[in-house]
């Protein structure tokens, strides 16, 4: 019997199906048919991330490009520019609420903010600010000059655009106010427009490209620079309306004019342009029909770019974090040594390509595929294959087959296989890579069983991790 390729289907990260592969801190690579190649994909490990700077313990919840530094919001309420740098500088404060929400907007000018907790009445909704590095955080004061409370914000064509406010000053929960051109801080109590299509408040911002979208609690809009109006020159789109709303707004993520969150209807949509779909599988639309309404609430997202991919990493803190990659749609797991989920919370590009992370214990880290640590220590690396075997007949497994780039010089990796859904696993054994492009079996005479599933564990520091062909060799039974 010709050998099976074991790096076949990863659709099930959860493994809520009891038996499809799994991957932890790894991810799916196609392989392209002018490789040549009888391995259909190749395993790459998720990238490490190298601490740049620890500016405070606070987690990092919100990281973004202005002024030609980057800036990080923490959940204590502080700002900080410079973080990527190892001596960032404490810009100020910003009031949040008890699950705090930092949203940033990068102005000419400056660096547009807003947070959840409003500096002149507790019980409302947000305020916002601006901040430069000579000036730090000031208070926009629109309380006072637009009787406006705004948690929300972004930036469009040279105009900071404000929503997401309570219903304190009446009627405002629907509207989105704009400021004058590169003056983020400066709007007239004139120059609103409302959310048009459904009478549902407005949750939160995006940008794709040109195009903004108003998420609200019920529905999506998407609106644009029309010029027609001079009190607020956007307008939406004729016939743009999408009847789900944004279910966890920490779940939004924007990368590179894709918008991505978790929507009301319980499942993973991604937005761009004028378009919206839901992209997650059966599988996780049923994990999230799971989560009670506060768990929801939890959910947090980041998203990034690496390798001609972008990939979109989901959590529940505490016990789960999924990685989508947007260019196969495969999922995977994230996780940091020591814990469930993985640490990181919000992420921004910098000018020269590098992409810094901000993580819940604080640190900012740059993302380096050459690198195999986080600040809580090594990555652990876990490949689940798909059952191999059928429960109709037993087989005999006579050696399993790996070629990687690794080699010996990497170290110990586990080996050990599971018969019964992964919940006991047997006959551990210690291997090394063979030399690098060489395929060779790393284990061989494993008995005979129905069906089993193999896990490769590695703990060492080479990276890249590379897996790039892995093959079962099994004598069919009766």
């Amino acid at each position: 019997m010709p050998p099976l390729d074991v790096l076949g289907t990863f659709q099930d990260p959860l493994n809520l199906d009891q038996g499809a592969g799994k991957l932890v801190n790894v991810r799916v690579v196609p392989r392209e048919m002018k490789e040549g190649k009888p391995g259909k994909v190749r395993l790459v490990g998720a990238p490490g991330l190298p601490q740049v700077c620890k500016p405070t313990s606070s987690p990092c919840i919100a990281i973004s490009h202005a002024l030609g530094t980057i800036w990080s919001g923490h959940a204590d309420g502080s700002i900080f520019y410079g973080v990527d740098t190892p001596a960032p500088t404490l810009s100020g404060f910003v009031a949040v609420g008890a699950q705090p929400v930092i949203r940033f907007a990068e102005d000419r000018t400056a660096l547009v903010i807003t947070s959840n907790r409003n500096v002149v009445n507790p019980a409302l909704f947000g305020t916002a600010y601006t901040a430069t590095q000579v000036g730090g955080v000031i208070n926009s004061g629109f309380d006072l000059s637009i009787n406006f409370d705004p948690s929300a914000c972004a930036e469009l064509d040279n105009f900071a655009i404000y929503s997401g406010a309570s219903n304190f000053y009446i009627n405002q929960n629907d509207r989105m106010y704009r400021s004058a051109a590169l003056a983020p801080a400066t709007v007239n109590p004139l120059w609103f427009a409302t959310k048009e299509a459904r009478a549902d408040r407005v949750v939160d911002l995006a940008i794709s490209g040109r195009v903004m979208w108003p998420l609200g609690a019920r529905s999506l809009e998407q609106w644009y620079n029309s010029g027609a109006d001079a009190d607020f020159p956007f307008v939406a789109f004729p016939n743009s309306l999408i009847s789900v709303g944004l279910a966890a707004r920490l779940s939004l993520a924007v990368l590179r004019d894709v918008i991505v969150f978790v929507a009301t209807d319980r499942r993973i949509w991604r937005c761009a342009g004028q378009s919206g779909q839901a992209i997650s599988p059966a599988w996780i639309d049923l994990l999230l029909q799971q989560l009670t309404t506060a768990q929801l609430a939890q959910l947090t997202a980041y998203a990034y770019g690496q390798g001609g991919s972008d990939f979109y990493v989901l959590t529940l803190p505490g016990q789960w974090t999924l990685e989508l990659a947007g260019s196969t749609g495969v999922w995977s797991y994230r996780q940091t040594n020591g814990r469930l989920d993985h640490a990181g919370r919000c992420a921004t590009e910098h000018d020269g390509g590098t992409t810094y992370v901000g993580l819940d214990t604080g640190e900012i880290c740059a993302i380096d595929l050459n690198s195999s640590s986080e600040p809580a220590g090594t990555l652990a690396r876990s490949i689940i294959t798909p059952w191999v075997g059928s429960e109709e007949a037993r087989a005999t497994f006579n050696a399993l087959d790996v070629t990687s780039s690794m080699g010996p010089a990497a170290g110990a990796f586990q080996l050990d296989w599971s018969e019964d859904r992964a919940v006991t696993w047997r006959g551990a054994r210690q291997i090394v890579m063979p030399q690098p492009g060489q395929r060779r079996a790393i284990g061989r005479e494993f008995g005979t069983g129905r069906r089993r599933q193999f896990r490769l564990q590695y703990t060492g520091t080479q990276a890249p991790f590379t897996i790039d062909e892995m093959f079962m060799y099994l004598t069919p039974g009766s």
